[in-house]
């Protein structure tokens, strides 16, 4: 680095003395052999004419383009082309890391030399130190028998060993590559060695991502046998990457998967997939039959900006059996959903064209899924106080429905509405409604007698073309009333609604695609129609009222409760019986929310009969207690409700609790159960985590069991380690499966 001949001249037009007493602040150098200029500053300096070396003293820091060196004392020699530090020596390398040592000789443009007692602290804050280095041609550092980790010293004992550590013979850093090469390293956990390899690699911290092999997988499986997987990731380039899975096992042979994954200057694209010839069980009359033939998946997202208005996209999500995703652990979902889409946006206007796919995979599961092709739908909204002081909405609508087997549904909807809020100086807040929607339906193959349930097993079907006009109006008002006593803000607002609307007559000939399944709760107490759909909507005259009212403190608890019902003057409904909705006088509908501290919070939704208070709904959700010690619980209640096609099999109702508890700083510990409490039921899913979690490492102690039977899948207990080591990846022990416990399946 140094050229620092200009020392000499200028030393010889000067004093010795007054330069040892004068700090020499900075001074550039003539340039070295590489073209940069030389940077120094010192306290003191002195020149040996006759050895031909140069001294700086106290608090030396010497800099050559990006790279600078801290020292107690530097020294060059002109002879040799030396320059030796010592004494709290640091380098500042380019890449961001730092290497500190007791002693260094390096050449004089710091590209090589020797270390001693070498530590290095990387970009990231990981650490490494060694007997002794060496620095090649500016690119290596070589470091022999040396330790590395990313895991902070214990503050109390520094000289404890870190929770994990490799230790090696050799390491060698390649600055240019960014890469990180032992030898005979061993992996220790704790101070104590878990593993060995003659030669073992990572990149280093400035590496966001690289082509190479990530973690792999395996275990012992009831499903699959003895299996691995086996992951290779392609960096293509800054925009796309590839990631490879080849999965061996006993029972299966060889599947092969990937994902792939592209971002581009308007959008994005995901691709993932896998395929196995194999055995594929099917269940034929209560016997569970297997033939050879091709199983996997594909699933894919893709979204597209057209221009700053128009978009498009899609979600892709098919799978071969009901049993596959499950038994490779891709997805534990019931219901796949295939979507393509194209979407509009100007302003407060959205147009969006729509197609969708399902695939049912639920046991037993004997409902036909449509095809939705098109599904369009066009949303306007006027400015606030243009129209009559309110503000026009317009929307429509246009929906095909196709099946494999049973009755084809189309429909054409459109809807004029007005709205408009007013404000009375007493606080008095109303907002006035006012709509008509008009639909058209063409029906093929529909059994019109039937209704729902018997739509495939009837042969009265027939075509039908039906047309409907239906307006709707409806008030509603609030007087909110508040008064803050202390840090606590009280509310009392009580609401009152009026709706009007025509009975709709023939509903049994418009077939009900989107309303069978009604929850009501205090969500949809005030909506215009209590139907979660169009093809079933509420008519008639109704009064609907309640009263919320809650406490909140500035320290940021509170709690809430609402209550609410509603009173139709008509005598006939279309409701199903168990509904809520089936009487003029509805169930009482209501929620409570408490939460007076971080520690406990409750949320309790309840639906009471509005005879006898007999409990038709409840969902409670409740979690309680410190880290230390907390208890979470989930309960669902709901009343069988008799459909068009006839009654719910049973009542609903299932409970879940999990337990946890953050023991110590990095230590927790958690355990759930999922129960089905009706009629029938039983056990559905168990859980237990032991998991330790520190700035540098992760490990998780799994068990899991699913009560579940499915075709072609072994129902049964799991248990596994999961180790997340930073910088180095993720690792998923080998899985046993089975009964492990010993416990008899259902």
């Amino acid at each position: 680095m140094m050229m620092i001949r200009s020392f000499r001249g200028l030393l010889l037009g000067t004093a010795l003395a007054a330069v040892q007493l004068l700090p020499l602040q900075t001074m550039a150098a003539e340039r070295a052999g590489n073209g940069e200029p030389v940077l120094l500053s010192a306290d003191s300096i002195r020149y040996d004419d006759d050895l031909g070396i140069v001294t700086a003293s106290g608090h030396v820091e010497l800099a050559q383009g990006p790279r600078l060196l801290l020292a107690d004392t530097v020294s060059f020699s002109e002879k040799t082309n030396v320059v030796t530090a010592s004494g709290n020596v640091s380098m500042m390398e380019p890449s961001g890391e730092v290497i500190f040592a007791s002693y260094v000789e390096l050449t004089n443009d710091l590209r090589q030399g020797f270390i001693d007692q070498v530590r290095v602290l990387m970009s990231d804050n990981s650490r490494i130190a060694g007997q002794e280095g060496e620095r090649i041609d500016g690119r290596y550092t070589r470091v022999e028998k040396v330790v590395y980790s990313p895991c902070d010293l214990c503050k109390e004992d520094p000289s404890r060993p870190p929770i994990w550590q490799i230790r090696a013979a050799r390491m060698t850093h390649d600055t240019q590559d960014h890469d990180v090469y032992y030898r005979d390293a061993v992996l220790e956990i704790g101070g104590i060695p878990v593993a060995y390899t003659p030669f073992f690699s990572h990149p280093d911290p400035s590496v966001q991502r690289r082509s190479g092999f990530l973690f792999p997988g395996g275990g012992v499986s009831s499903d699959l046998g003895t299996f691995a997987r086996l992951y290779y990731f392609f960096d293509i380039d800054p925009s796309k990457d590839f990631t490879l899975e080849a999965t061996p096992s006993t029972k299966d042979g060889l599947l092969l998967g990937g994902e792939y994954r592209q971002r581009f200057a308007k959008g994005n694209l995901t691709l993932s997939g896998s395929a196995v010839y194999t055995d594929r069980p099917k269940n034929s009359g209560g016997q569970v039959l297997t033939d050879k033939e091709f199983r996997g998946h594909l699933f894919g997202t893709g979204r597209f900006d057209i221009d700053q208005q128009w978009r498009w996209g899609f979600d892709l999500q098919r799978v071969s059996d009901d049993s596959h995703l499950r038994r490779y652990d891709y997805s534990d979902k019931d219901i796949l959903t295939s979507r393509a889409f194209v979407e509009r946006f100007v302003a407060r206007d959205y147009l969006a064209l729509n197609a969708y796919s399902f695939q049912d995979l639920r046991p037993g599961n004997t409902e036909i899924e449509p095809l939705v092709l098109p599904m369009l739908a066009y949303s306007a909204l006027g400015e606030p106080g243009e129209t009559l002081g309110g503000r026009w909405s317009v929307d429509a609508s246009m929906l095909a429905l196709t099946r494999d087997e049973g009755r084809d549904t189309r429909r054409v909807s459109g809807e004029v509405g007005w709205r408009r809020d007013f404000i009375a100086p007493i606080g008095l807040v109303s907002t006035l409604t006012a709509a008509a929607r008009t639909d058209a339906y063409w029906v093929s193959d529909y059994a019109v007698d039937g209704g729902l349930s018997s739509n495939l097993g009837t042969n009265n079907r027939d075509n039908v073309t039906r047309m409907r006009f239906f307006p709707y109006a409806q008030w509603t008002t609030s007087l909110p009333l508040s008064r803050q006593v202390g840090t606590v803000q009280q509310l009392v607002e009580p609401i009152i609604s009026l709706s009007a609307a025509p009975n709709p007559k023939d509903n049994d000939s418009i077939p009900n695609e989107d309303s069978q399944d009604i929850e009501f709760d205090e969500t949809n107490l005030f909506l215009a129609s209590r139907y979660p759909g169009v093809d079933r909507l509420e008519g008639g005259q109704r009064l609907t009222y309640g009263v919320k009212t809650g406490f909140y403190g500035f320290g940021g608890g509170g709690s809430s409760l609402f209550l609410g019902q509603s009173y139709r003057l008509q005598k006939q409904t279309e409701f199903p019986s168990g509904s809520g909705l089936e009487s003029r006088m509805s169930d009482v509908v209501g929620r409570l929310e408490l939460t007076p501290s971080p520690w406990f919070d409750l949320s309790y939704s309840f639906r009471l009969d509005s005879d006898t208070l007999a409990q038709r709904r409840h969902d409670v959700v409740g979690i309680a207690g410190p880290p230390e010690f907390r208890v979470g619980a989930s309960y669902v209640y709901l009343d069988r409700m008799t459909l068009e096609g006839g009654t719910a099999a049973r009542n609903r109702e299932e409970l879940t609790v999990n337990v946890s508890s953050a023991f110590t700083q990095y230590w927790s510990v958690g355990a759930s159960h999922r129960r089905d409490l009706a009629e029938g039921g039983g056990p559905v899913a168990t859980g237990l985590v032991l998991t330790y979690q520190d700035e540098c490492m992760t490990f998780q102690l799994v068990g899991e069991r699913d009560y579940t039977e499915r075709t072609g899948l072994a129902s049964g207990d799991r248990v596994f380690f999961r180790l997340v080591l930073k910088n180095l990846g993720e690792f998923l022990s080998p899985a046993i499966s089975g009964d492990v416990f010993g416990q008899q399946q259902r």
